[in-house]
Order: C-alpha cells, then sequence, then structure tokens
C-alpha cells in the first residue's frame, strides 16, 4: 500500500477532484445524492491519509505537490460548491397522492391561546423555503433532548441525513435540550430547522416526527407526527 500511494500520488487529487465535480454538477437524487457525497468523504480521507504516508516516508516533492495540487482544485471548486444551487427535482419526483391528508407550515407567528391536538406541534415557514421552525407542547418527560426526524411521506426517504462522515442534520439543527418536566408545557419554542431535498415551489408530503432522547439512560422515544407539505432549500 505504501509503494502504491508513493507511485501514485497524483490518483488522489484526481480522485477528489472528479468527487467534488460530481457533488457539484451532478443531480442530486435520492439515492445518487448521499452516494456522491460519502465518495467526497472517502476522497478527502484518501487524501490525507496519502499526506501522512508521503511525509512519513521523507517524499518532500510528491506530498507539496500533492498538496498545492488539492488546494488549487478546491478554491477553482469553491465558489460552485459554496454558491450555485444543485439542480434537484426531488419535488417533481415525489407528487404528493390524491386524497393524501397533510398540514401546511403556518406563514405568521400565531399565540395559541387555547392547544388542541393540532397545536401540539407546530411548524413555521422562515425567511427562505425549506427553512423552518418549531413549536412543541407536551407532558411530563425526563430530562435529555427533544429533537426531528423527517421523512418523504410516500417512499419513506429519510430527509435532511447527513453523509458519511456528517452527523445527522435534521438531528443537529432541530435538538433542544430540556429539563425534567411533570407536566403539560411548551418544550421547544420556534427552533429552527432545515430541509435539503427539493427545490423551492415543488412541494411535497414530509411525515415529520418528534422525539426525545433519555439523558440518563439514552434512550429514544417518538413522542409524535404529523405530515406536513414541505419544499427544499435552494442551496
Amino acid at each position: 500500500m505504501k509503494k502504491f500511494i508513493i507511485t501514485y500520488w497524483l490518483l488522489f487529487p484526481v480522485l477528489l477532484a472528479l468527487s467534488l465535480v460530481l457533488y457539484c454538477f451532478a443531480p442530486t437524487l435520492p439515492v445518487a445524492g448521499p452516494i456522491v457525497g460519502w465518495l467526497t468523504d472517502l476522497a478527502a480521507i484518501a487524501i490525507i491519509g496519502s499526506w501522512v504516508i508521503l511525509l512519513f516516508n521523507k517524499q518532500w516533492k510528491r506530498f507539496l505537490y500533492s498538496f498545492l495540487l488539492t488546494v488549487t482544485i478546491c478554491l477553482a471548486l469553491s465558489n460552485r460548491i459554496a454558491l450555485a444551487p444543485v439542480p434537484d427535482d426531488f419535488g417533481k419526483k415525489h407528487i404528493i397522492p390524491e386524497g393524501l391528508e397533510y398540514s401546511i407550515p403556518s406563514e405568521e407567528f400565531i399565540v395559541v391561546d387555547s392547544l388542541d391536538k393540532n397545536t401540539y406541534f407546530q411548524i413555521w415557514n422562515a425567511f427562505q423555503g425549506g427553512n423552518y421552525a418549531y413549536d412543541f407542547y407536551y407532558g411530563p418527560l425526563p430530562a435529555g433532548e427533544v429533537f426531528l426526524r423527517c421523512f418523504e411521506a410516500t417512499k419513506n426517504i429519510k430527509l435532511s441525513a447527513g453523509g458519511f462522515l456528517l452527523k445527522d442534520r435534521m438531528y443537529e439543527s432541530s435538538k433542544v435540550s430540556i429539563d425534567s418536566t411533570s407536566r403539560f408545557s411548551k418544550l421547544v419554542d420556534r427552533q429552527g430547522f432545515t430541509i435539503y431535498e427539493g427545490d423551492w415551489g415543488d412541494y411535497y408530503a414530509a411525515r415529520i416526527e418528534v422525539w426525545h432522547k433519555d439523558a440518563q439512560t439514552g434512550q429514544e422515544t417518538k413522542l409524535m407526527e404529523k405530515v406536513y407539505r414541505v419544499e427544499g432549500w435552494m442551496r
């Protein structure tokens, strides 16, 4: 393996470049999107590993060339990665079935004077399509975290999941730490989260679940779920 890396060191920057190009320009599909993300993560790990081998074996020139080439590739594609939206037809491919019952995120923040079962869990539109916030009321719970899991409603595809090395983006953005409660109360107040799949205006149905993770036992329990009409953030 060491001889292979020293001999074919140029292969690793090339693989990273190819994976970044796919990440930037290939359409984001329900299956292909995560796969491309994993390939990019693996390429990044491989090139860092190759640098370690080159440095350990005192291959200074090869390391320098590899490093400079990698930096050049990343700088060349950085504007595309950061700013340009990737075509994403996820919403178009997951049409809301006729007769499916769903709620629509509220446009304005409304103070709820009297709660019923439909308002225990409420989604609000944020500043751009695909960006949302949620409120959540519930009864007695032990200390821990409240967080969301989100799935496309018809095919059960997990939304806003992380890549091979990335943490679950839905969990990271939606989690809220809570103290133990002994009565029905408001646990979450306008906590933001983002749905990445799809583009603005391409609406589809998402099952959004509210979960609780016990701080002591780590046990996760689903508390509630609700189907909403959502759109993706044009990243």
